[in-house]
């Protein structure tokens, strides 16, 4: 493997790779260049095959980002931390203050990437242009010139996304529901410790995960692709012609975030029918089965159509994942949403026909929302006497039914990755991995050592034990180490299935609340607790690994990257808990159903509701062997099966299609039924199918140069709509009059959740008492 050669001059520093390695652009000193995208170049490749070829054997990949690098270009500047820290602190204040309002607002990733832009320009303007001598530290330059650069820009997005990107910490729910809901009395240090820990965990176990998830040319990570077009879109002006098409990716990216921004103005507000397109449900509205086939608010959303980008783009921006991945969700959602679900909602399987098809909500026997206040005994534990007075909990058909495929989830995905990427991961442990372009760039920097993060991790793992020892949270200290085994056997297979699909493949939530429930039963903060650390650890730990691969192909240092990114992490945390702390002591009625201004806490009220399902009442009510739900438990050994099948027959009969089958998306790409419906598969799945396999085979020039301009375009322009919407008008009280196109969608059997059956004349459904507890 050829070796990097540096070569030092008194004018500048410039660094050449030898033998067919990666050029670095040499620059002379306070002359600044930015990284580009060489489109001429790009548009007239062919398909690439050779991973240790000059250039990304990934069209998408080399559509957006450069494949040069010029290690002289400043980044570690004032300004860049100056404008980093503030969106990091901005964005976690923000994205949290509202996390406890519904209906709430997201400030997005490209959004707050777009805004960093003249805020940059403007402070290389501003500040004077000058280094400063720290003695033993070098020299830190305040202000190198007066242009704001690419790597600057990917530092800050980095930074900001740690609070951005993901929304507001899932361990500041626990805060929400143990105070508000079950009325604990928590000290400020258990706060602070629950969401510092779970945040700094996560970076510290991406950082260990960073060689097979970051390194590798095929764990291209298609989420950061559109922010990699965005900033050189900003930062490049170079042009070329795509099948005909001049217009310049700047100037397209401004014209579709423009008419995206006014359009959303529509479906947002002015005609929301627009977005629940439920034409023949305003036909019939009080046909059962039309409504259950085709409704978008409890139905199944047979209907490919609605004119809202935030529905087709409800899981994941359809223009990212490759159009093999798409289809492979797609035909999940088929099979088992219109195929088994209405066949087990009209059989009256489980009960469910006595309830709305597509819900989250759990209900009791009497057909009502489950009040779990009947069951709770006043020392906050599982009242047995209420609970067998009460009822159990059921749970509507495509809920139920959810749970089994998250169940054969957590099992495929760790059949699949061994049998289809085990090799890779064995050669990045022998460190005998092919390297692409961008990874033979980034040997002009030094490394990040794995104990940096193995340290950083392993005192989070005791302040950890710390927090539950110290607060009396009833998790036993084994309980913290069960809860982190669970992200160090899943980091990697998560990472990555979405690393190569765009595909969120983590489904820990339900393996920890069915281990949590068992072990820990009637001890809800103990679940809680148990919860956070396996599944929101992973979450997170993934978001943090993503941001790394963006770093990696705008060739920024990785010691920079875990300085920046590890601050941004802390500081976030600690503003997300003032923020959530501050709010429950001071807002009125915060939490309450009736909050005046809507803080209700949603996000603290669904972790409290779990909780007590999967805490105080426990899995072994639900799932244990004879129980309403056992029967999903089969799932487990269907979800380790099914990869198996397919592989030996790939193996059997060399055919292509057997590989692209990929039984973790098929299981895990409805992660989101529900709330999410019909609609936001196959609207995604058919704009997927159009943009990155039709326009992709036929105008692969034009596909090139715009799809991934156009995912960012269509994402910042509905985002910021959305955002004027909610600022602007909803959140100051105002309502756009009521009239039949913002009313229509509601008024059906759809919009008011109507059951295929009546309630029993005798006034509830389910087993005879004294039969199911």
């Amino acid at each position: 493997m050829a070796e990097i050669s540096e070569k030092t001059e008194d004018m500048g520093k410039t660094k050449s790779i030898t033998e067919k390695e990666v050029e670095v652009v040499g620059v002379e000193q306070g002359h600044l260049q930015e990284l580009e995208v060489d489109l001429s170049k790009t548009l007239q490749e062919a398909g690439i095959d050779e991973i240790e070829s000059d250039h990304s054997p990934y069209p998408e990949v080399r559509a957006v980002v450069p494949e040069v690098d010029d290690p002289e270009i400043p980044v570690n500047t004032l300004r860049m931390w100056i404008i980093g820290i503030i969106f990091t602190m901005l964005g976690a204040g923000i994205n949290q203050f509202f996390s406890l309002r519904y209906p709430s607002v997201h400030i997005v990733s490209l959004v707050a990437e777009l805004l960093a832009y003249p805020f940059g320009v403007a402070l290389a303007h501003i500040l004077p242009v000058t280094t400063i001598n720290l003695g033993p530290l070098g020299r830190w330059c305040i202000n190198p010139n007066r242009h704001f650069n690419i790597k600057e820009h990917v530092v800050i997005t980095i930074m900001s996304n740690v609070s951005i990107g993901y929304g507001s910490p899932d361990s500041t729910s626990i805060i929400q529901a143990a105070s508000k809901f079950y009325s604990f009395p928590l000290k400020p240090g258990f706060s602070i410790l629950v969401v510092l820990c779970c945040q700094v965990l996560g970076f510290g176990i991406a950082g260990l995960s960073s060689p097979w998830l970051v390194e590798p040319a095929n764990i291209i990570w298609p989420g950061v692709l559109a922010n990699c077009a965005l900033l050189s879109t900003l930062h490049s002006r170079s042009n070329a012609i795509a099948n005909g098409w001049k217009i310049s990716r700047l100037r397209f990216f401004m014209i579709v975030m423009t008419g995206a921004f006014a359009f959303w103005f529509l479906p947002g507000l002015m005609f929301v029918a627009l977005s629940y397109f439920t034409w023949l449900c305003w036909i019939l509205p009080k046909n059962k089965v039309v409504n259950h086939l085709f409704g978008m608010q409890t139905g199944l959303g047979l209907s490919p159509i609605t004119f809202d980008w935030t529905q087709i783009a409800y899981n994941t921006n359809p223009l990212l994942s490759p159009s093999w991945a798409a289809l492979n969700v797609l035909a999940g959602f088929v099979i088992f949403f219109f195929g088994v679900v209405p066949a087990i909602y009209y059989t009256n399987t489980w009960w469910t026909a006595y309830l709305p098809l597509m819900t989250a909500n759990v209900y009791d026997r009497f057909g009502q929302e489950y009040n779990v206040t009947q069951v709770i005994s006043p020392e906050q534990t599982l009242d047995q006497a209420a609970y067998v007075n009460y009822s159990p909990p059921f749970l509507p058909a495509t809920f139920a039914f959810v749970y089994g495929l998250s169940f054969a989830s957590i099992t495929a995905v760790l059949v699949h990755v061994y049998l289809w990427h085990w090799a890779e991961i064995r050669a990045t442990l022998n460190n005998t991995q092919k390297h692409d372009i961008h990874s033979r760039l980034m040997r002009a920097y030094k490394r990040t050592p794995w104990w940096w993060y193995g340290i950083l991790t392993l005192i989070m793992f005791v302040l950890s034990i710390v927090m539950v020892e110290v607060y009396q949270t009833k998790l036993p200290v084994y309980g913290v180490f069960l809860a982190l085994c669970i992200p160090a056997v899943y980091m990697i297979p998560c990472g990555i299935i979405q690393g190569i699909t765009n595909v969120d493949a983590n489904q820990l939530n339900v393996a920890a609340e069915l281990i949590g429930g068992y072990m820990f039963a009637g001890r809800p903060l103990a679940n809680m607790i148990f919860k956070i650390l396996s599944e929101d650890v992973v979450s997170q730990g993934i978001f943090f690994a993503q941001d790394m691969k963006l770093a990696h192909y705008l060739k920024i240092a990785p010691r920079l990257v875990f300085f920046a990114q590890g601050g941004a992490t802390v500081l976030g945390a600690l503003t997300s808990v003032g923020v959530t702390t501050w709010m429950l002591g001071n807002v009125d009625s915060v939490c309450s159903i009736d909050q005046a201004n809507g803080f209700t806490c949603p996000n603290g009220r669904t972790v409290f509701s779990s909780s007590v399902i999967w805490g105080l009442i426990g899995p072994s009510r639900l799932y244990s062997i004879g129980k309403i739900y056992s029967g999903l438990l089969h799932f487990f050994w269907i979800g380790a099966l099914m990869p198996v099948v397919t592989y030996f027959l790939w193996k059997k009969t060399g055919k292509d299609i057997f590989r692209k089958i990929n039984w973790p998306l098929i299981f895990v790409g409805t992660y989101n039924v529900p709330p999410a419906t019909g609609i936001n598969y196959s609207s995604w799945a058919l704009v997927n199918v159009i943009f990155n396999f039709w326009i992709f085979k036929r105008f692969f020039a034009w596909w090139t140069k715009y799809n991934y301009i156009l995912a960012a375009a269509l994402d910042t322009g509905t985002a910021l709509s959305g955002i004027i919407i909610f600022f602007c008008i909803t959140y100051p009280g105002g309502v756009f009059p009521s009239w039949w196109g913002n009313t229509v969608y509601q008024n059906t059997a759809d919009g008011n959740g109507t059951s295929w059956l009546d309630l029993p004349d005798i006034g509830y459904f389910g087993p005879a008492n004294g039969t199911w507890y």
